[in-house]
Order: structure tokens, then C-alpha cells, then sequence
């Protein structure tokens, strides 16, 4: 039964995304693009703007070596095991007899 289940949710949710895809509309960027190359001419692009005061990037030809730094190992420090300490708990079974049990923790 619970093959059948898997095999039949396996197949709808192919079918669903089938589906999808036949079904969507196609998008089109390129006037998005042709809008953001008429604003590079006119100088007036804020993504040109922003990726020329980036001064994170590295420069063209430098290597990773120069951006490489240690990182200090972390220390470990002594943790003393906790106490263990002997815990009790009384209380009635089900056929109404009282038990008590005791665990180390």
C-alpha cells in the first residue's frame, strides 16, 4: 500500500511540474537588458555606478595568496565532569502499588 501511495505522488508531482513547464509563459529579458545598455549611454545606470566604487574586489591578475589570512586556533579549556548525583522517584504503578526507582545523573 504504501508503494502504491509513493509511486502515485511520485507521478502527479511529475505530472504537476510537466505541466508547469507547458503551460508558463516564456519570459523575455532582453528589454531589461536593452533598457540597462540605454542607460549606460546615457551615463545614468546605478549598477555601473555602484560596481565601479567597489574597492572589495580584487584587482585584475591578483592572486588569492594575497587575501589569505590565519585563523588563530581555538582554545580549549578544562571542563570538569559534572557531579553525578543519585536521583529517586516514587510513584504508584498501574496495578496501584508504590514503586520507587532511582537513577545516577
Amino acid at each position: 500500500m504504501d508503494r502504491r501511495f509513493f509511486l502515485k505522488s511520485f507521478l502527479g508531482l511529475a505530472g504537476s511540474g510537466a505541466a508547469l513547464v507547458a503551460f508558463a509563459p516564456s519570459v523575455d529579458a532582453m528589454p531589461l537588458l536593452d533598457e540597462l545598455a540605454a542607460m549606460d549611454a546615457q551615463g545614468s545606470n546605478p549598477l555601473a555606478a555602484a560596481a565601479a566604487h567597489k574597492a572589495d574586489l580584487p584587482a585584475p591578475g591578483a592572486h588569492d595568496a594575497q587575501y589569505y589570512y590565519r585563523r588563530r586556533p581555538r582554545r580549549r579549556y578544562y571542563r570538569p565532569p559534572p557531579a553525578r548525583v543519585r536521583r529517586c522517584r516514587t510513584f504508584y504503578d498501574r496495578f496501584g502499588r508504590l514503586v520507587r526507582r532511582c537513577w545516577w545523573g
